[in-house]
Order: C-alpha cells, then structure tokens, then sequence
C-alpha cells in the first residue's frame, strides 16, 4: 500500500475514532501510521531510520512483527509518558501505528497480525479482491478515504456527528444533550422553530442557550435578555418543534458561592458582574407580608415564591421562601433587593473568551 493511502487511512480512522479535527492530533497519527514499513530499508521509513531498518530486515521478514498486534502494544507502551504530557497525542500515535499495518491486511500478501504466529491475515478472502500497491483499485480506495476524511474533519470541527445530526433534524433531546457536552466550553447558540405556548404565534428565532433543564427542555434567553423554556414539555413558554443548536465563541465559567445569614440581598448580588450570570438557590426571605413579584405567563420565572409555613409568623413576622433559577443579578436585586433573606445560592458567570 502507497504511503499516501497509508496516510489517508489513518488520518480518516483517528478522526472517526476519537472524533477529533485537532491538525496537531491527526498529524500525529499520519507520522505513526508510516513506522510499521521501518522493517524494510527500502521504504521511506526504513531509510530515515536506516539502523534500526536494517536491523529489523536482517531478523524478522516483511510484514512480520512490526505488522502486528504486539508490536501496537509495544508501542503504546513506549508512548506512556505521551499519555502523560498530553492524552489525546497518544492515543492518536497509537492508532495510526494499528492504522499503518492494518491496512496492508488488504493487500495480496497480508500480514503476521498475530506474530510471533507465521499465519498470515488477509482480507477479503478472494485473491481477486485484494490490492495491489498503486493499482487502480488502490487509487480509488484512497480518493475514497481521503473523501471520509475531509468529511470526518470537517463535520468534528463543527460539532462532531451528533451535532451534524441535530442540523438535519432538529430533535430537542438531541440539542440537549450537545448543550449538555459543549455548554461548559462554548456559547451555545438554538434555533428554536415552533409555537408560543400561549398564543399559539409562530416562532422561528435564535436564542442564546442559558442551560438544560430537563432531557427535552432547554433555558434560552433572547435578544432584549427575556428569558424562557423552550422543548416539548407542558411547562415550556415555547413549545419547540425542531431546536438546532451550533457552537459559538469558547467560553470560561466561573462559579461563586452566596451565603446570607439576615443579610440584605441587594447587598449580596450588587458587586455580581451583570453580562451573563446566572444565580441559583433557595433563600429565606424575612418580612415579606408585602413581597410580590412581577410575572408574566409568556415567561420563564427565573425567581418563584413560597410561603415558609414552618416560619410563618413567627416572632411576629412572616416568611417566604425564594427558589432562584438562573436568576440575573438585576432581577434579584430588583425583586427581592429591598429585603434581608437567609440561605444559600450560587452565580454562575460566563465569560466569552475573545
């Protein structure tokens, strides 16, 4: 097989197999997958690494016991410090060595897979069937591969499979679960196409993803920063039809812990960064016979009320108790601000990375 179809394979099953589009990682892989041809001094290989070639062809024939299953052992555990230094360099070193010898398993002569066995694996069974180095049957192989691999490239650099999947289809379960596995390293932006749940209106609009709430709903804000549950659920203000969400810019995310002994709320979320942070937790608030909160159905409410029937008047005064959901720093202070609350919350900050 010609290096260049050596290189195409490996590239395409790294990409496929560890579902990544990192040039340095694939690079890797294609500099590996040409190390099994070292046993002959004749390849390119062989020739760079002449001492080592030479020693190997005066012992072992072609296609023996660098072609094999031991010797992709041998060489992951050489890598092991790689795995150390940076994980994902050696895996990919790993499987373009297996790469580089198995697809000589498709040539006429096959290989010693199993060595220190002489049997040789060779694949497909009729001799018809099998390449010949340069053939034309080779040249097609590789144009195949090379098409898998800038296709696998290119759909890993855009999200990976599940995400290509959800541009097709739109399943609100499936852009879940991608904001579940990219939302803590991207903005993630859903284009959410459905109806509101209360005036039945059309929508076809773009939302930035605030976070999951459930496996079919998801917390979305839009443009002007109104908040509201978008997926399949009876709780939804937008009942989602198709949802297609896609990475944005790469983001930090920093997390604060609140605590409030009859402290002034106001107080506790004023020095908050006020771009894309989101409180979460419960709070106890103090005299709040004439606590009311503005809520609009067509809304998600980020903040919701309960009476404190353990602590209802006691001591004379009432009690309520505050849920917070991905509350912003304003909403807070603007309706629960004026009071002094106990309990426990936490500020979630995103951060977009330039």
């Amino acid at each position: 097989m010609m290096i260049i179809t050596h290189t195409a394979l490996s590239i395409a099953g790294t990409a496929l197999t560890m579902g990544t589009a990192d040039p340095v990682v694939l690079g890797a892989a294609a500099l590996a997958t040409q190390l099994p041809d070292m046993d002959t001094s004749k390849s390119l290989p062989g020739r760079i690494l002449f001492p080592v070639s030479r020693w190997l062809e005066k012992r072992f024939p072609h296609r023996s016991v660098t072609h094999s299953f031991i010797a992709t052992g041998l060489i992951a555990f050489i890598g092991l410090p790689l795995m150390v230094v940076r994980q994902p360099i050696w895996q990919a070193v790993v499987l373009g060595y297996f790469f580089g010898w198995f697809g000589d398993v498709f040539t006429k002569s096959g290989v010693c897979a199993f060595y220190p066995s002489s049997a040789r694996l060779v694949i497909p069974g009729n001799p018809r069937m099998r390449l010949s180095t340069g053939s034309g049957a080779e040249v097609f192989v590789f144009v195949a591969l090379l098409a898998i691999a800038i296709a696998t490239i290119n759909i890993n650099s855009n999200g990976g499979v599940l995400t290509a999947f959800n541009k097709v289809l739109g399943v609100p379960s499936g852009a879940v679960e991608i904001v579940g596995e990219e939302g803590s390293k991207f903005l993630m932006i859903a284009q959410i196409r459905g109806r509101n749940a209360i005036t039945q209106q059309r929508i076809d609009a773009s939302f930035e993803v605030i976070k999951p709430l459930t496996q079919n709903d998801l917390l979305v804000k839009d443009k002007q920063g109104i908040v509201y549950r978008a997926g399949v659920s009876q709780e939804s203000q937008i009942l989602a039809s198709q949802i297609q969400v896609q990475r944005s810019s790469p983001i930090s995310v920093q997390l604060q812990s609140i605590s409030l002994d009859s402290e002034d709320v106001y107080a506790a979320v004023a020095n908050l960064p006020p771009e894309r942070t989101y409180i979460t937790g419960t709070l106890t608030i103090e005299d709040s016979e004439d606590l009311q909160l503005r809520t609009n159905p067509q809304q998600f409410s980020t903040i919701t009320l309960q009476p404190a029937q353990g602590y209802a008047m006691a001591e004379g005064r009432s009690k309520t108790i505050a849920h917070l959901v991905s509350a912003s720093p304003q909403e807070v202070a603007q309706q629960l601000g004026p009071y002094f609350a106990s309990g426990s919350l936490i500020a979630r900050t995103i951060n977009v990375r330039s």
